[in-house]
């Protein structure tokens, strides 16, 4: 019984988020024309790269393409799983965002006294950036999709892209929310969470193969976990079914997600129990 009030109530204030955010129009708006900024911006910028050859050490007049690389000679191709990827992270610091409008406005005061589990108000909350975070990678996809690129793995591979968006989401928000209870601030949320999120995105290999970064970057990007997310996308869109490469990208969501969101449940415990 009290695992279905709990279900309840959890769409009870998920519906409540989606509602606040139909609401808000220029959010939606902008939200949803970014990633139309990054893809026409960034190809065209580096589309160039495509078609960097590598010499082969020890093979003189020989080189390595930007498809033995990758798989692909489309750097649109390739760049698509950093336009998703972007997206989610940049989902993910609005829900601390969201957070702080609520404490700032008392609308966790009246939580305290609410006859509703503390734990629905967290669960609602992350599930409706998780629904968020799908609508915006289709318009990526279908974007994707009108600019020439075709996702190797079909229909299931983009369902599966949906669920890693949407499952990396939700255990990326861990972060945004916990700054957020931890500051109280909108500000101070957004500044640390751009700070602490998008230098991650291009020490990663979501940008660029990890044999045209330079040796530091890619020491870095071995250990970052949105490399693996990135592999991930990359292996669904390119080549097909890789299914150590998606293992890899599910277990870093579950890492990520057992630590970001064990840390915020705690914080937020105590913020409504103050």
């Amino acid at each position: 019984m009290l695992e279905t009030n709990v279900v309840m109530e959890s769409f009870v204030v998920f519906g409540r988020w989606i509602r606040k955010t139909l609401r808000n129009p220029s959010f939606l708006f902008f939200s949803l024309i970014q990633p139309v900024v990054w893809f026409v911006l960034f190809t065209q910028a580096f589309a160039s790269i495509a078609d960097i050859r590598t010499p082969i050490p020890g093979s003189p007049g020989l080189f390595y393409t930007f498809k033995d690389f990758t798989g692909t000679d489309s750097y649109l191709t390739f760049f698509s799983a950093a336009v998703i990827i972007q997206t989610v992270i940049a989902s993910a610091m609005q829900s601390g965002m969201g957070m702080v409008t609520d404490l700032e406005s008392g609308f966790l005061d009246k939580m305290r006294v609410a006859p509703i589990h503390r734990s629905s108000i967290l669960t609602g909350k992350v599930m409706s950036d998780g629904f968020r975070i799908v609508v915006q990678t289709l318009v990526i996809l279908i974007l994707a999709y009108a600019l020439g690129v075709r996702i190797a793995s079909g229909v299931p591979g983009l369902l599966i892209i949906l669920l890693i968006a949407a499952a990396f989401g939700m255990a990326w928000s861990g972060i945004s929310l916990f700054i957020a209870l931890v500051t109280k601030n909108s500000e101070t949320t957004l500044m640390i969470s751009i700070l602490t999120t998008f230098p991650l995105l291009f020490l990663s290999t979501a940008v660029m193969p990890t044999q045209l970064l330079p040796s530091w970057v890619q020491s870095v990007a071995k250990y970052n976990p949105i490399s693996y997310i990135a592999d991930g996308l990359h292996s669904l869109v390119i080549s097909g079914f890789n299914w150590a490469t998606l293992g890899y990208a599910f277990l870093v969501i579950a890492a990520v997600g057992a630590l970001t969101l064990a840390a915020t449940s705690a914080v937020f415990r105590r913020a409504v129990s103050a």
